[in-house]
């Protein structure tokens, strides 16, 4: 049923409170639901029938015991809450949110499954596990379809604007307003810099030590890792041993990142402010910059993800910024400049950086294009008067030296970046390294399936994997987090070897195509899982310096924690976890809980049609798809920063674009 004003009117689905009590109780016994199976117990009855009932209450009683109260409290709690979501006012129906809450839920469900046992199997092996399932899918539906319909409330209710009265008056206020992107860059620098001193002089990983053994010349110096990273890393390492320290040069480079990401993730609130974005979302916004690890806690990682990440989300604010303004966006030479440096800089920082742009640069392109024809089809054979002709040829020219300039500030990403490694593989002899990274979800769906169905493999096909893979070790070293010990083993076969091995690859799909699917799911059910912690920060310095002791430019290549520092990092990385795992906050350093908002989101924007928005989470799209293909998300979670640091600014292009 529609109202007057095409909302839809709530009054026709309201659900008792009966029936809200079960989804509550339900949803209460879902979010306590595990998977484990306690010993089977008989207690002497000889028919088979009680015998049976007896296990299953014993079953039962083993997953709630000692959480009566718990669950008392928690189905209250949520019953509270359904209540006050289903009073609300919506703009869809609530089937219209059916699929999707459908979808989250079976996510949930299977990743426990994952959790507790690596396979699907494990859902229905048991009796009692087969009743769990029911309870995990059903409540978790409840759980997520008022999640979303009271997101989407929040993000649709009549609120006050950024410029409240409380804002434009005093002192201190209109100081903030005048200068509120120089403040707000100003306190995010010196909340980072706390953790930038207290795990100086920042924390190395393996990734940074080999690109100094490339930067230096006692390695080859490849593509495995992004060769102008690589550069600007060593370059750092560098003019810090020339200054008489390397600490100096480590330093010195997680304070420029520092500098920048904390600068870009002001630009994001400065526009969130400028679109009158709630003050509650603002607010939270700049609170979890400023303390949640996975945002602060990594200021002091010069990992390639920081800085990549960083410029995408610049580009993703220059995105915003040209579907609010429009044209005027290409005649601003400044923000014109930035797309231009900041995605250049984003692609050289990490290889995928390059195909997340082409996908970018084509749609902006054909965007363009398609505008230009509704403008012409518009004003064609309107008028007919001189006048008018040339009136229309003076615009055609203009707009053709305006598309002329967009195509240049679109394009010439992709020519600098040519040059710059261009460049750099000239000067340090760069050699190309094998395309095993990108083939890391096949090669991981293999060994699971060599693992399982090995007596199934002709000879003629263990022969071709062979060519390509260690086909004799994949079911031995096969892990289902991560695809790393598989994709070691790969031959740098030849192009004809590749494409007989995926010929190979594609049969034994359609063979066995749960397989895949589990294989793929194993390894990255945690991008749907919120009760999963990925928690990995790299505690100091010192990190992947047991492999260099025995180098002979260890010794002056190296870093040391200052004596009176000692353990100070190591605690402040303990409390990075503790923040982590904590509840509430904890949400805020957690890869599925993002993931997740993006798939609402994009259900709104579906829902609304908003292509404005969609163009905008793109980049966040495509990095949801790198996430899945990539050798691991268990212990990396900084596959996902695209979206996790994206996300406040799409919530607010979002409801500043919303249709509802």
């Amino acid at each position: 049923m529609k109202s007057a004003d095409d909302r839809y009117n709530p009054k026709s689905c309201r659900f008792s409170k009966e029936w809200v009590f079960l989804q509550a109780f339900l949803t209460a016994l879902a979010l306590n639901t595990e998977l484990g199976v306690a010993n089977d117990e008989i207690d002497g009855i000889s028919n088979v029938l009680l015998a049976r009932l007896y296990a299953l209450f014993v079953q039962i009683e083993f997953g709630i015991r000692s959480r009566g109260f718990f669950l008392t409290v928690l189905t209250a709690v949520l019953f509270v809450g359904y209540m006050w979501i289903s009073q609300k006012k919506r703009f869809f129906s609530t089937e219209k949110h059916a699929a999707l809450a459908a979808f989250l839920s079976a996510m949930y469900t299977g990743g426990m499954a994952y959790w507790y046992g690596g396979s699907l199997s494990l859902l229905y092996s048991f009796q009692i596990n087969r009743i769990r399932s029911i309870v995990l899918l059903v409540g978790m539906y409840f759980f997520y379809l008022h999640a979303i319909e009271g997101m989407h409330y929040m993000l649709h209710k009549k609120t006050e604007n950024a410029g409240t009265v409380a804002e434009k008056k005093g002192k201190w206020v209109s100081m903030y307003q005048k200068s509120s992107f120089w403040i707000t860059w100003g306190i995010l620098m010196l909340a980072w810099l706390v953790h930038l001193i207290l795990r100086y002089p920042g924390a190395m990983s393996y990734d940074n030590w080999a690109q100094l053994r490339y930067y230096y010349g006692f390695e080859t110096y490849t593509t495995a890792q992004p060769i102008f990273h690589t550069w600007l890393f060593g370059s750092f390492i560098r003019l810090g041993v020339k200054l008489g320290s390397s600490n100096a040069g480590l330093f010195l480079f997680v304070l420029m990142q520092t500098l920048i990401m904390s600068a870009v993730l002001a630009w994001t609130l400065e526009l969130m402010k400028r679109w009158n974005t709630v003050a509650w979302l603002r607010k939270l916004t700049f609170a979890v910059y400023c303390v949640a690890p996975y945002f602060a806690g990594y200021a002091a990682f010069p990992i390639k993800d920081y800085l990549y990440t960083a410029f995408l989300v610049l580009l993703v604010c220059l995105m915003a910024e040209w579907m609010i303004l429009r044209g005027q966006f290409w005649q601003h030479i400044g923000k014109n400049v930035l797309w231009i440096v900041g995605t250049t800089l984003m692609i050289l920082c990490r290889k995928n950086g390059i195909y997340l742009y082409f996908v970018v640069a084509t749609v902006a392109l054909v965007q363009m294009g398609l505008h230009k024809m509704k403008s012409a089809k518009d004003t064609a054979d309107s008028r007919q008067s001189e006048a008018d002709k040339r009136e229309k040829s003076a615009a055609w020219k203009q707009w053709m030296r305006t598309a002329g300039r967009k195509w240049i500030v679109v394009c010439l990403p992709f020519v600098l970046v040519f040059v710059v490694e261009g460049i750099i593989t000239q000067v340090y002899h760069v050699e190309k390294d094998s395309p095993k990274e990108m083939f890391s979800l096949p090669f991981q769906q293999t060994a699971r399936y060599v693992k399982e169905y090995g007596d199934e493999i002709s000879e003629e096909e263990r022969e071709i994997i062979a060519k390509v893979l260690d086909y004799d070790s994949l079911a031995e070293i096969y892990e289902p987090m991560t695809a790393d010990p598989v994709k070691t083993t790969y031959r740098s076969g030849s192009a004809g070897d590749l494409t007989a091995y995926f010929k190979v690859w594609l049969k034994e799909f359609f063979r066995h195509p749960l397989c895949y699917v589990e294989a793929t799911w194993n390894q990255n059910y945690y991008v749907f899982a919120p009760y999963v912690d990925n928690v990995v920060y790299n505690k100091n310095c010192l990190v992947g310096s047991e492999l260099e002791y025995d180098k002979e430019y260890y010794s002056w290549l190296n870093f040391q924690i200052p004596e009176k520092m000692e353990g100070v990092s190591n605690v402040t990385v303990k409390l990075y976890s503790l923040l982590t795992t904590a509840p509430v906050i904890g949400m805020f350093s957690n890869v599925a809980f993002y993931v997740i908002l993006m798939f609402v989101l994009l259900h709104f924007i579906r829902l609304e049609k908003n292509k404005r928005a969609f163009f905008v989470m793109l980049p966040a799209v495509i990095s949801f798809l790198f996430v899945l293909l990539a050798p691991q998300i268990q212990g990396q979670p900084r596959y996902a920063f695209p979206i996790i640091y994206t996300m406040p600014l799409m919530i607010a292009f979002y409801q500043r674009t919303g249709k509802a």
